[in-house]
């Protein structure tokens, strides 16, 4: 009898410990703004059925968040400063200076389905 005892107190310590390192989720509003748009970021056009682009821009603990997990900054970014830093993966771009704090932007491109690129440099 003792023996399962300690053994159920074993399992119900590493569980605890397990679940207090893993990360919680987040859910929170999403505070931004976002861009309909066709023919590409540098060269807008009206959208269409077939050319429809959407550019999201989000901030707030979510663009932290991000900023924070797909590290490192990119040096070699245009406008990279120390007061400007700029992180990069894929389709998503998050900045973070210290006027505007943290800033994400990615892109849809709804007729195909895929991400593109919501901002330009």
């Amino acid at each position: 009898m003792s023996a399962r005892i300690t053994f159920s107190f074993a399992v119900l310590v590493l569980c605890s410990a397990a679940s207090a390192d893993s990360p919680q989720p987040l859910k929170g509003a999403l505070k931004g703004d976002y861009w309909i748009y066709g023919g590409s970021l540098g060269d807008t056009v009206p959208p269409t059925k077939n050319d429809r682009k959407v550019a999201f821009t989000f901030t707030g603990p979510l663009a932290k968040e991000l900023f924070e997990q797909i590290g490192p900054d990119n040096k070699d970014a245009c406008g990279a400063a120390p007061d400007y830093r700029i992180r990069d993966r894929g389709d998503l771009s998050c900045t973070w200076d210290k006027r505007d704090g943290y800033v994400c932007h990615f892109g849809l491109d709804v007729p195909k389905g895929k991400s593109t690129y919501g901002s330009i440099c």
